[in-house]
């Protein structure tokens, strides 16, 4: 363009010189060329560098995703604040539809966006929003594919361009994205109602006749911008001269004309020279910007020539590969600073990208000196169209993602600590994301609830889990001030569990089953108790009126009793006079009649029968003191003297009194008594004792036998005590008899037990005597072996025992 102003500009100079003469042999006009190829080309390298900027956002958005590719909202809002002000909104299209946008953009079309992209790269404006500028990158994340998209307008790139009648951008199809331009341009909304052109009509390598809406005729030039995706259209009114009268003004036309056309072309010379300059300014700016976003993001920027087997790297590439700064180096240089296992998939991926353009590899880069390996993420695209040879450079960016490694690799760890500690639990465990799909869940869910592993994969909705789980449940029941979220369940099996639901932070839901089964057990058993202890209250009620009623009647036979016994005693204090005062008469007569002590009877019979009933009378006598006694012990009234005394002097006093009908019965008595300490007992009460042993002994032993009296201490955890034994050789007992004999008027039935007289109080009073003196009587017998009957005493008598026997 310079080089035909210039031309121009001497042409003119020499047409000067002839201008009279060229005026009289006609006007020739040439055509002069205008700025309406350089604006074109000056709003395209501004709409390359917006779109490059943009582009640059969505890249840094792809790598935040590959850090975290949860996050969907923090790499729309990263990529944001890095697409400059052009940009609206960003958002990121999840594989199922979901969108997560950043920033404003009403009516934006999303959808129709993703939808005329088809998984690719693309750049245009969907029907659905005809008026702002989508830039559509892809990306393949473990979720599936995302699609990531700027939108915005570009009429802020209209403004910035200077001296331009007319400018607008348009899509191939005739749509115009923005337009500005007086003559009513600015309100079009396509190339032919601006222009008065078809869309086939627009050339990129010429200037293009056309006309404004009002009737103006302009020239229009055209610029491909991202490989055709949109045109940059200037335009110019086509500069004239007006042919004067030819008579009239030849000598000014001579003069001034050659001098003013000179001036324009000098004018449009230094025009173009700026434009020029100011469009290097803008693409050198576009340019650093680009550059700044993307080192901004920890991103390296390579240019690789397969060719020439170099690479260019800039700054932060190289620091990243080790070299501590940009340059270029050769392709085997840069494989040699691969890890050596690394090294194959790198040259299949050069392989894959000279063919098809599309260069995405990750490797470790071994650290210098041994230390820590660095794990570099390369991304890149063919440059052009690739020929029979396929692409022959390739530029990209590369990205440490150490730190990215590490941390995914912690959090890794981090999560099977967490899923092993989630299966260690008793508890049934499951967690749901926002959108109601299954994240993980452990063994015990599944076996609470009888689901197969099948239905439990990761993403799994929550109404179709939920609708066979609830077939394990029997019946549900909120219980009473439960927390929200809680409820029990009783199973189908009979177990009871208790299910506890709640919010996460991030809008999820955590839901837990405890077993309960032993709780809900107790409580029925509880009831049940409750139940037997309010039956056993009313029992008790009943009982106790029927206490009272007892009591009542206890009274009432307690007096009968006590007037019953106090007429016994009266009975027999009565008995006792009007039995004693004749008995002692006839005692004491029959006495003096068998000792003949006023002379003879006379017959010898006579005195044969005094003596029968003198023994009679002495029988009855001793039978009567039994009864008296035995009714005095009944009725507590028996009165004990506890004095110190000597077993063996009462032992030896009863022996005494005894051994005359031993001996006329023929037979032989013993005392066997150590040395003995003195007992606290009454020495009447012991002597019956001995008396009535010895003489059941005497009684119930045979001629030529043997009765011993033995004694002996012991000591027990009662203290110290003596024990008695009265042993004979006669008949014995047998072993049913030995539990009754010791019972008021028992006695043993027996041919020898019939020639003897007795009453069956004898063992009956001496148990009471010896229980009397808190000890206790046992026999011990044989039938035709013998007997022993042994007592024990305590050496020391209680206080209380001595104070109650004494009150008695």
């Amino acid at each position: 363009m310079r080089v035909s102003i210039l031309a121009a500009l001497l042409l003119l100079a020499i047409y000067s010189a002839f201008g009279v003469q060229r005026l009289q042999r006609g006007w020739i006009a040439k055509p002069i060329v205008h700025a309406a190829d350089s604006q074109a080309e000056l709003l395209a390298a501004r709409l390359e560098g917006d779109l490059n900027l943009r582009g640059a956002a969505l890249a840094a958005a792809g790598q935040f995703l590959q850090r975290q590719p949860d996050d969907l909202q923090g790499a729309a809002d990263s990529a944001l604040a890095l697409a400059g002000s052009g940009v609206q909104a960003i958002a990121i299209v999840g594989p199922e539809g979901g969108v997560t946008v950043a920033g404003q953009a009403p009516a934006a079309d999303w959808t129709g966006a993703t939808r005329l992209a088809a998984g690719k790269n693309w750049v245009g404006a969907p029907p659905g929003d005809p008026k702002r500028l989508y830039v559509i990158k892809t990306l393949d994340a473990p979720s599936g594919r995302l699609t990531l998209i700027a939108a915005g307008s570009v009429g802020q790139l209209l403004g910035r361009v200077v001296a331009s009648d007319q400018m607008a951008v348009a899509t191939p199809d005739g749509r115009l994205l923005a337009s500005a331009g007086p003559g009513g341009v600015a309100q079009a909304i396509t190339v032919r109602a601006a222009f008065s052109l078809a869309p086939d009509d627009i050339r990129t390598d010429r200037l293009i006749r056309a006309e404004r809406p009002d009737g103006v005729t302009i020239d229009v030039a055209a610029q491909p911008v991202a490989g055709g995706a949109l045109l940059a259209l200037a335009a110019a009114r086509p500069p004239g001269l007006v042919q004067a009268n030819r008579d009239r003004i030849d000598g000014i036309v001579a003069l001034l004309v050659p001098l003013a056309i000179g001036i324009a072309l000098a004018l449009l010379l230094f025009s173009q020279s700026r434009r020029a300059e100011e469009a290097q300014k803008a693409f050198v700016d576009s340019e650093q910007r680009f550059r700044l976003a993307v080192e901004a993001a920890r991103c390296g920027i390579w240019e690789w020539d397969l060719e020439a087997d170099q690479v260019f790297m800039s700054d932060v590439t190289g620091a990243i590969f080790g070299w501590g700064g940009g340059g270029i180096v050769t392709g085997q240089e840069v494989l040699e600073r691969v890890a050596a296992d690394h090294r194959e998939r790198v040259r299949q991926a050069l392989a894959h990208a000279a063919a098809y353009g599309a260069f995405d590899v990750s490797f470790r880069v071994p650290g210098r000196e041994g230390g820590r390996s660095i794990w570099i993420d390369a991304r890149g695209q063919g440059l052009g169209v690739g020929g029979d040879d396929g692409h022959r450079r390739i530029i990209g960016v590369a990205l440490d993602v150490t730190e990215e490694r590490i941390a995914q690799a912690r959090a890794q760890a981090a999560e099977n600590r967490l899923r092993d500690a989630i299966e260690s639990v008793s508890e049934a465990f499951v967690l749901w994301d926002r959108n109601g799909r299954l994240l993980l869940c452990n063994r015990n869910y599944r076996a609470t609830f009888s689901l197969e592993p099948r239905m439990l994969k990761p993403g799994a909705a929550r109404e179709q889990v939920n609708r066979f789980a609830q077939l394990a449940i029997k019946a549900e029941q909120v219980p009473i001030d439960a927390p929200k979220g809680m409820r029990e369940a009783e199973l189908n099996d009979g177990r009871w569990i208790q299910i506890s639901e709640r919010r996460t932070a991030e809008g999820g839901l955590v839901m837990t089953a405890a077993d309960i089964t032993a709780i809900k057990q107790q409580e029925e058993a509880r009831r049940l108790n409750e139940e037997q202890l309010q039956n056993a209250v009313i029992s008790l009620e009943r009982s106790q009126e029927q206490l009272a009623e007892l009591a009542r009647k206890y009274e009432a036979e307690k007096v009968r009793a006590e007037a019953a016994n106090k007429a016994k005693s009266e009975f027999l204090a009565n008995m006792s006079h009007e039995l004693r005062t004749p008995l002692n008469a006839i005692n004491g007569f029959s006495e003096i009649m068998v000792t003949e002590m006023f002379g003879g009877l006379g017959d010898a019979r006579y005195k044969e029968y005094a003596q029968d009933i003198h023994n009679s009378g002495q029988h009855l006598l001793a039978l009567i003191n039994d009864i008296l006694d035995m009714s005095k012990i009944e009725a507590g009234k028996m009165n004990l003297k506890f004095d110190p005394m000597s077993l063996e002097e009462v032992a030896d006093d009863a022996v005494r009194l005894m051994r005359n009908r031993a001996e006329a019965a023929g037979l032989e008595m013993e005392v066997d008594f150590p040395h003995l300490p003195e007992i606290e007992a009454d020495y009447r009460a012991i002597k019956q004792v001995l008396l009535n042993l010895l003489s059941n002994a005497v009684k119930f032993t045979p001629r030529g036998g043997r009765i011993t009296v033995r004694a002996e201490p012991r000591r027990d955890g009662f203290g110290e005590r003596i024990r008695v034994s009265v042993t004979d050789t006669g008949i014995g007992i047998a072993k049913e008899d030995l539990a009754r004999l010791a019972r008021p008027f028992e006695q043993v039935e027996s041919q020898h037990a019939k020639t003897q007289q007795g009453s069956g109080l004898g063992l009956a009073l001496t148990k009471s005597l010896v229980e009397l003196h808190d000890g206790s009587l046992d026999m011990t017998s044989a039938p035709g072996e013998g007997t022993t009957v042994s007592f024990t005493l305590p050496i020391h008598q209680g206080a209380a025992a001595v104070a109650g026997t004494n009150a008695a």
